[in-house]
């Protein structure tokens, strides 16, 4: 069997353990391989010269669009170490690029679409010195001078075939440390964890379903069960935060769920994503049972123009009435908004500060809308000619000049300046409802002031404070144990 190293380039510090490149790991060494994963910041890169790494038969390295550069800062490094040595790509960067991607970086193979199984098929092939890949759906090779493309992989039908992450390959305590990953709620041991692939939804600024075809599939809720009850035992869990990009949707799904749950009394928190179009009473009473504190919504705008061009599908009737029914119901209401769609005017922008003025949002946040690859606003930015800035590993939800759009860019940070300052009150009081959490909070900070200092820079720099959170946070990672098992 092939020893195989798996690559993650962290491009933000934060706490989430990365559960695609884990359950590809967790797929190939159920079927004999040898892993090794690597979870890497900038300050782990000599993490590339360890034996495990420069000894093994393949490197696979997982990319978004945000970790392009460091990725290929890694490309680089083992190239010159050991130019024979076989590097795979796959994520959503390179599935969506394909050949190009290949053309450009100094790579041999490209896993794309869904994962483990190419992978799994790859790894055998390598090991056993196939030289024919053809047959292998899913995969983009280098052919002598030519580029091959196989028939794309189909889909896994059953989720709950595929064996669970493979957290037993990092040091996974430093995914669980404080302050947790449901914000406002202080745990000492916060997870994440996926029930679902793809998303029912078709947003225009969402690439999610390019990956799946657009097909939304989900774990049974025994399998999900399972795996919670494993995460308690084996690492003692307190909170879990789901990252379905729609976890709350299937009332019968979610009531089996919460059943469950409460039988197995099960006595940790979790928090999770919802869409205004799919929730209803039955389902948010069902999770609040169980444990649940607090929804996340994707509301992105208050204008009805701007939801149609979207494709958000849902009107401003059905964003109150869903706010106001998980406030109802004891649940703490989150809501994210975009500003700078290509279309965007003034008036737009008001509809929705105006919008969250009529709303109880416990907290609110605004992003500006950024083309990521395979996303239709990609697909609108190539076909019309709007990027500006060319280096996509500076494409984030929080930079502003990355594309042209109808507003200039100054104009959207005044609005969204006024946005948070709308916003800015329900957003301190969120936390100083939970004395309980500014009080450890603030230990907290005190025992790392130099990510508290570091955190103040950087609001000032980017003259935004109510990033100061987000701030704070990388920081504190920098200086963290690494992740890593390997030494």
């Amino acid at each position: 069997m092939a020893n195989v190293c798996l690559i993650y380039p962290r491009d933000i510090n934060l706490n989430f353990f990365p559960l695609g490149l884990g359950y590809v790991a967790s797929y190939i060494k159920s079927q004999g391989h040898n892993v090794t994963f690597l979870d890497i910041k900038d300050n782990d890169f000599d993490l590339l010269d360890h034996p495990k790494v420069q000894e093994a038969d393949i490197i696979g390295v997982s990319i978004t669009t945000p970790q392009l550069r460091f990725a290929q800062k890694i490309f680089k490094k083992l190239k010159n170490d050991r130019p024979d040595l076989p590097i795979v790509a796959g994520g959503i960067h390179p599935s969506y690029f394909k050949q190009k991607f290949l053309e450009e970086n100094n790579i041999d193979y490209i896993v794309y679409g869904e994962g483990e199984i190419t992978m799994n098929e790859l790894c055998n092939a390598i090991d056993s010195k196939k030289t024919d890949m053809s047959d292998i759906r899913g995969l983009i090779y280098r052919n002598g001078d030519q580029i091959s493309i196989n028939l794309p992989r189909e889909l896994i039908p059953d989720l709950d075939e595929m064996p669970f992450p493979a957290r037993e390959l990092v040091n996974y305590d430093t995914y669980l440390q404080p302050p947790g990953l449901i914000r406002g709620v202080w745990t000492e041991r916060s997870a994440n964890l996926s029930t679902s692939r793809g998303c029912p939804g078709r947003c225009t600024y969402c690439g999610v379903n390019y990956l799946y075809n657009k097909m939304y599939r989900r774990r049974t809720v025994d399998s999900v069960i399972s795996e919670i009850e494993f995460m308690i035992k084996e690492h003692n869990i307190d909170s879990l935060y789901f990252m379905d990009d729609t976890f709350l949707m299937n009332t019968e799904w979610i009531e089996e769920f919460s059943d469950k749950f409460i039988a197995k009394k099960f006595n940790i928190k979790f928090s999770c994503y919802g869409r205004v179009d799919t929730v209803n009473e039955r389902i948010l009473r069902a999770v609040k049972r169980a444990g649940c504190v607090q929804v996340e919504y994707g509301v992105e705008s208050g204008s009805v123009p701007v939801l149609k061009a979207i494709k958000k599908n849902v009107d401003i009737n059905k964003i109150k009435d869903a706010l106001r029914l998980t406030k109802k119901i004891g649940l703490r209401a989150q809501a994210s908004f975009i500003f700078g769609f290509p279309d965007d005017k003034i008036e737009n922008l008001m509809d929705t500060i105006n919008l969250v003025a009529d709303l109880d949002i416990d907290f609110s946040t605004a992003y500006f809308a950024t083309p990521y690859p395979a996303s239709e606003l990609y697909e609108q930015a190539i076909k019309e000619d709007r990027i500006i800035e060319n280096d996509m590993s500076k494409w984030y939800v929080r930079a502003n000049k990355i594309w042209r759009v109808n507003l200039d860019h100054h104009t959207l940070e005044v609005y969204r300046n006024k946005f948070l300052k709308q916003v800015r009150w329900n957003n301190i009081m969120f936390f100083f409802k939970n004395p309980k959490f500014l009080f450890n909070l603030s230990i907290f900070a005190l025992k790392n002031i130099d990510a508290v200092y570091g955190a103040i820079k950087d609001s000032i720099k980017y003259k935004s404070f109510d990033d100061a959170g987000y701030y704070f946070y990388a920081h504190l990672t920098k200086g963290q144990e690494t992740r890593n098992l390997i030494r």
